[in-house]
């Protein structure tokens, strides 16, 4: 309409001709029937076409004023309808829907003045009495508002605008259960009402009703199809239930509408982080940074992406371009405290983190991130007194209570952790972190029965969840028979996990069962030893046809396992020989008759524990300045220990370490293995070697606590922090240790 030449045909004296007349008719009848039926950008175009013959029309421009109020567009509306006022469209109604439109922009004490005038004209409109608490409400006179709103529904209980309102006033004022009720009433009277369904999801999701609101939120989607507005409701509260995968399938659907909304790009990064979709999100963050590089969540977003690809200095940048822009984000400060932790910048780490706290005052999290911090620069009684503040800071929310869980596990607490999960997931049932924690902590207390069955809820979470295979076909729980049947036993999470659990392959043959495993590709080699797998395929391979599935870390319930009959005769895995002899005789040439000891001093630094289970080299010099050789069983060498372990004098062929089948070949030619909690560990294990495991004080689950052994693998023996971060304790009791077996061995001798 706007900005279009008037080309209308008018007669010799100006008006315009018949034929138009007649057309501007048509488009009338037919705009006002589009009104009707609520097609309002239909009958936009309508009236758009009207005011193209008559630019001066003003009831076509007063009704696409009220089209686009209905719409969701006041800004465009307010005009329009202002226009047709002065043109002389100044009924009583006419005049309401300008106060209407100035409500929707929120100019209230405007509207205030424009509705006295129109209830100057008709008193007893109940529509614009309506109207008038809406502005009241605006202005913050409440009471006044919810009294008219009452008065009105007493004379009339079937005005839905007044329900809305009193709906809108009852929120506002924290009564979102009262307010339901009202959009209940509104839904009664007007089933098509989106703003209805919209705002009865908010008042829902205020109330903790998450599942209810996004049910209303996807009613108010049939009615509206792929409003960005709707979609990004869906999403919000999808990410709240923890379902960041259907939040992420929301927002890309209103991003198709929508390609440059900011608030869409955003919540989409939000999505991705939870998913761990790393790459995606630093893609989507750098798109982001186009369209709004002053927002500190878009760095924060950028920095997170970068942290989960492990370039923590590039991270460490990004925060600070985040604190650039708001010195005080606390999210900034304990991000970037993160990365320089994973650069091993301790120090500057604690700065970071007792300047968030300065901000954010007494915070579960930054206070047990902090102790974190103090363990590593080796302050390890003032870690406790930080994980013991930590579970004292107030726990409002769902993360605080599981912050507190995981402080009271760092303090030996772990009842009492427990609970706290149990809080957490109360507040929140979709944190799916607690559920699992709770599960693992249960099982590291030796609490089997319970600890299985609620280790199911590691399924809740956003990661594991879309990393979960094989969903369409039926599950084995144990009890239906699988004689006769092809199952499939498929790994789920690390390396360790799936040598830990292969066992249970053999226990379903045993069954009479045709078995089929599916692994990642380097554990392929080895695993063909394990006895009773008719079939190992390759994780991404194609798998054959089968009746039944199971993840493998779901077998141990499934075999009901208690501590007493965990599957634990060893070996189950076996070296292949001729790797062994191979690898023998290259020791036998370097030992000169000493011990041959393997080393393994650090696992994947991706591991959500790594801070904890992975020590640096330097740590292991008490044990590897004794008089034995020393091999290293790093496939991986980290930056901060190459130098080390290039003047140490281990022997390193880690470049020779392939697979899994070459290392359980160097194991097997070996008199004992010393290593940290990673899958070099289950493999030596596994192959019934003598391992000595260092654990951290709060060790993964499958070492339970105050022993020294494991009933998953007898030939190891199991040594154990005092405090938390306290390697160097742990490491002299090692040497001492294996000082002792080479005093008792007269061919062995201590000193080099």
């Amino acid at each position: 309409m706007v900005g279009k030449p008037n080309v209308v045909m008018r007669t010799a004296a100006g008006t315009p001709s018949a034929v138009v007349q007649a057309a501007m008719v048509d488009g009338l009848r037919r705009a006002r029937d589009l009104l009707g039926r609520r097609q309002y950008r239909e009958a936009q175009a309508l009236y758009e076409g009207v005011l193209l013959m008559d630019a001066s029309n003003a009831e076509a421009m007063h009704l696409l004023g009220f089209a686009l109020l209905k719409a969701g567009d006041p800004v465009r509306a307010e005009p329009l309808i202002a226009r047709s006022l002065e043109l002389g469209w100044t009924h009583a109604w006419n005049i309401a829907n300008h106060g209407a439109v100035l409500i929707a922009l929120e100019r209230y004490q405007e509207a205030l003045d424009v509705l006295a005038r129109a209830l100057l004209l008709e008193p007893a409109s109940l529509s614009t009495q309506t109207l008038r608490a809406d502005a009241l409400v605006g202005i913050g006179r409440r009471e006044e508002a919810l009294e008219i709103y009452d008065q009105i529904l007493a004379r009339m209980p079937t005005i839905a605008d007044a329900w809305m309102g009193r709906g809108r006033l009852l929120v506002a004022s924290g009564r979102p259960a009262d307010a339901v009720l009202c959009f209940d009433r509104v839904l009664q009277l007007d089933a098509g009402s989106v703003d209805a369904y919209v705002r009865r999801g908010h008042a829902l999701r205020d109330l903790g009703y998450r599942e209810d609101a996004l049910r209303n939120y996807r009613l108010a989607l049939v009615i509206r199809p792929k409003s960005p507005d709707l979609l990004s409701m869906c999403a919000g509260v999808l990410l709240d239930m923890q379902q960041p995968a259907e939040a992420l399938a929301c927002v890309e659907q209103a991003l198709a509408v929508s390609p440059d909304s900011v608030a869409l790009l955003y919540q989409s990064c939000v999505a991705l982080d939870l998913l761990h979709f790393h790459e995606e999100l630093l893609q989507r963050s750098s798109r982001l940074l186009k369209l709004a590089p002053q927002y500190v969540a878009v760095w924060l977003a950028r920095g997170n992406a970068l942290q989960g690809l492990s370039r923590y200095a590039e991270a460490a940048d990004a925060y600070r371009e985040a604190m650039v822009r708001d010195p005080h984000s606390v999210d900034a400060l304990r991000n970037r405290a993160g990365a320089l932790r994973m650069m091993g910048l301790h120090a500057q780490a604690l700065e970071h983190y007792d300047s968030a706290l300065t901000v954010a005052g007494a915070d579960a999290e930054l206070l047990y991130n902090r102790a974190v911090a103090l363990q590593q620069l080796g302050r390890y009684d003032e870690a406790l007194d930080s994980y013991g503040t930590a579970v004292e800071a107030p726990k409002e929310t769902a993360q605080a209570c599981y912050t507190a869980a995981v402080s009271l596990q760092q303090l030996g607490r772990h009842e009492e952790a427990i609970s706290w999960f149990e809080q957490a997931y109360t507040l929140e049932p979709g944190h799916g972190a607690a559920r699992r924690s709770a599960a693992l902590c249960r099982l590291l207390t030796g609490d089997f029965r319970r600890g299985w069955k609620q280790h199911e809820d590691r399924w809740l979470t956003g990661e594991a969840r879309v990393r979960r295979r094989h969903t369409d076909r039926p599950i084995w729980n144990g009890i239906e028979s699988v004689a006769g049947k092809t199952i499939l036993l498929h790994a789920e999470q690390g390396y360790g996990d799936t040598i830990q659990f292969c066992r249970y392959a053999s226990l379903v043959a045993d069954r009479g069962a045709t078995v089929v495993l599916e692994i990642p590709a380097v554990l392929k080699p080895v695993l063909r030893s394990l006895r009773g797998v008719q079939q190992i395929v390759s994780e991404g391979e194609p798998v054959p046809p089968f009746d039944l599935q199971c993840p493998l870390m779901s077998l141990p319930l499934a075999f009901d396992t208690a501590l007493d009959s965990i599957p634990s005769p060893v070996p189950y895995l076996y070296a292949d020989q001729s790797r062994v002899r191979g690898w023998a005789g290259r020791l036998q040439a370097l030992s000169a008759g000493r011990l041959k000891i393997g080393l393994a001093w650090s696992g994947n630094p991706r591991h959500n524990n790594d801070e904890n289970r992975s020590i640096p080299l330097a740590e292991l010099a008490p044990v590897y300045g004794l008089n034995a050789t020393f091999v290293s069983l790093q496939p991986l060498v980290r930056e901060r220990d190459a130098a080390m372990l290039a003047a140490s004098g281990i022997l390193d062929w880690g470049r020779e370490l392939g697979d899994f089948a070459d290392t359980a070949g160097l194991i097997s030619a070996l008199d004992l293995v010393i290593t940290v909690d990673t899958s070099v560990a289950h493999l030596a294990g596994a192959l019934g070697q003598p391992v000595w495991l260092l654990l951290p004080c709060v060790p993964d689950w499958r070492w339970l606590l105050d022993r020294e052994d494991s009933p998953w693998y007898p030939t190891m023996k199991l040594y154990r922090q005092g405090r938390p971060g306290d390697w160097p304790s742990l490491v002299q009791r090692v040497a001492q240790s294996l000082i002792s077996r080479m005093l008792d061995d007269p061919s062995q001798t201590p000193a080099g």
